[in-house]
């Protein structure tokens, strides 16, 4: 038991070591995202006490928690990139041979270049429509909720900014695997 603990130790190690060092810094940046999960749980709870206790209900709180856990579960798609964490379907990839595999892993690195650009570029139109008016002056759009406040804008602006790390995540992973590829024959 205790060997194949210190053999998984070294295995991660390992896979550590050929991280990237965007994907390291992506990582270690998501030791703080983690904690907006929290201070959602934590206003939420605030919400109900307020709520159900003092018949005092807020009008923030709804609005804070969906932006906040917005932001976090779209930051974490470029963690589990990081980590290549993330989900896939390998039945047909595992019954191929080695080499078909690096073809298909390149390919679906392409993909997620492409969806990474097309999603860029979208969130390019949206996010400029919520910080600039139509003649160009400088705003911030608002929710039009009791609240009114800014949120939209700063999910716009932060999904922004996730699809711009997940472009260079896609080209960086994409450029390591043709390199590999190619050393490997």
């Amino acid at each position: 038991m205790e060997k194949e603990a210190e053999i998984t130790r070294q295995e991660e190690s390992a896979a550590d070591n050929n991280l990237l060092a965007l994907d390291r810094w992506v990582i270690k940046l998501s030791d703080g995202v983690m904690w907006l999960f929290v201070i959602a749980v934590l206003i939420s709870f605030y919400e109900v006490i307020m709520r159900y206790f003092f018949d005092s209900p807020t009008v923030w709180v709804h609005e804070t928690t969906t932006a906040i856990v917005g932001m976090a579960m779209a930051y974490g798609g470029v963690y589990c990139y990081s980590k290549n964490s993330h989900i896939r379907v390998t039945l047909v990839a595992d019954m191929l041979p080695a080499k078909a595999k690096k073809v298909v892993d390149i390919f679906i690195n392409f993909l997620v270049l492409a969806f990474s650009i097309t999603g860029l570029y979208a969130m390019y139109f949206v996010t400029y429509r919520a910080v600039l008016t139509p003649d160009g002056s400088f705003y911030l759009q608002r929710s039009g909720s009791a609240m009114n406040s800014a949120w939209p804008t700063f999910t716009k602006i932060f999904i922004f900014l996730v699809f711009s790390i997940l472009i260079l995540q896609a080209l960086l992973h994409l450029f390591v695997k043709i390199r590999d590829f190619k050393n490997q024959g």
